[in-house]
């Protein structure tokens, strides 16, 4: 184990160096200049001259390239162009909020997924399984900014139950926490439950044509034993790599979610330093999301050793 361990920190940390390559280069290869942009009216030639020395863009790209990376390995990120705060500051601000949502709409999506998939697995071709299909085709096709829209014109609206959006963080106020992270939680809840409830259902339905369960069936083993521990159970490797890649995703920022419902999140945060050209908020999140999708597929595969020990061997 130890040694997989090492090998797959290695491997994740060349990925790293590539994925910082190729941002950085793209990022630069952006046409305009991204220091007049930031002073706008308060334009003037030192000033310009001295944030232009200040960021480093005055030096050579592989000097700027090694420069950056090798002060983002002792979690220097770099100053916002836009603001003048360290970026590292600007994503740990937004990361409680990018956390909180992700979590609330993986939970959301597999309470709805898991029953919504196994039972359909377990009785194909009935009213439970036309109704899970009708479901994931809606998930995955109707815009998640239409669907946010209407519950914001529903509930907050018509119905004034739930605030329009925003944040706040839960140790202020517990109950506006949870009122405004509602909406935004289901609807991306619903998108990602959408996708993973194919997943289940099908994972379901291999495992109970497996030739194990069809054994177990005939040693006379209990429904729910055989459905336990030989079906459910052969079914979560699929499961745990979808929700796994779905978690990713969702730490990443869901930028169109957030928007519509001014969420501070990560995604937000890349959208507007594309916006307004801020180079180093920009490297610095798509960074952090190459990050967390490395740990999270590091973890998943980790996992899998726990669920089917074929594998730990």
């Amino acid at each position: 184990m130890t040694g997989y361990l090492l090998r797959r920190t290695g491997q994740s940390a060349v990925v790293l160096a590539g994925v910082s390559v190729i941002v950085f280069a793209l990022v630069h290869l952006v046409p305009g200049d991204p220091v007049r942009l930031a002073l706008g009216t308060r334009f003037d030639q030192a000033t310009y001259d001295a944030l232009l020395a200040r960021s480093g863009l005055d030096q050579p790209l592989v000097q700027q390239f090694f420069g950056w990376a090798g002060r983002a390995l002792t979690g220097d990120l770099g100053v916002s162009f836009r603001s003048g705060d360290p970026v590292t500051l600007l994503i740990l601000e937004r990361l409680p909020a990018t956390v909180t949502l992700a979590f609330a709409s993986l939970l959301v999506a597999l309470l709805i997924a898991v029953p919504l998939g196994t039972v359909s697995a377990l009785r194909p071709r009935t009213v439970v399984d036309r109704a899970a299909t009708v479901f994931s085709q809606f998930g995955i096709s109707v815009p998640d900014f239409w669907m946010g829209i209407v519950l914001i014109l529903v509930f907050a609206g018509t119905l004034g139950w739930l605030p329009t959006g925003g944040y706040v963080p839960l140790g202020e106020d517990p109950l506006g926490w949870l009122q405004r992270l509602i909406m935004p939680a289901v609807v991306t809840g619903v998108v990602s439950g959408s996708v993973i409830t194919r997943f289940v259902r099908s994972s379901v339905l291999e495992a109970l044509g497996s030739d194990h369960v069809r054994t177990a069936e005939a040693k006379g083993l209990p429904r729910r034993q055989v459905l336990t521990w030989h079906v459910l159970r052969n079914a979560l490797l699929p499961l745990v790599t979808v929700t796994g890649v779905q978690l990713a995703y969702l730490l990443s920022g869901v930028v169109v979610v957030e928007i519509v419902f001014a969420w501070p999140g990560l995604g937000q945060l890349a959208l507007q330093s594309v916006q307004a050209r801020d180079y180093p908020v920009l490297q610095g999140a798509i960074l952090l999301f190459a990050l967390v999708f490395l740990v999270i597929n590091l973890l998943v595969d980790l996992l899998y050793t726990a669920i089917d020990p074929r594998i730990r061997r």
